[in-house]
């Protein structure tokens, strides 16, 4: 949304970015909605929308991960047998 002064769309998108992505550094999260705002495609979507489609690979790689069957997951992540 290219009518959103770059500051609020900047901040708007760094807040959505932490309530999802909790472990790293807020001026880093920062950085990273600064990033995605040179994006033309992103840039013109409500902020929240644009943290939502960039976080998008990553939620859904974990989704995936969560759900696959015990005999898919990587060795890291068979469970321990007594």
């Amino acid at each position: 949304m290219e009518n959103i002064p770059a500051t609020l769309w900047i901040a708007a998108c760094a807040h959505r970015l932490r309530q999802r992505w909790h472990s790293v550094d807020v001026f880093e999260l920062e950085d990273m909605a600064r990033t995605l705002r040179r994006d033309a495609r992103l840039r013109a979507m409500p902020p929240e929308e644009a943290a939502d489609d960039w976080l998008r690979p990553l939620t859904e790689a974990s989704a995936h991960a969560l759900t696959a069957p015990p005999n898919l997951l990587p060795p890291a992540y068979l469970p321990i047998s007594p």
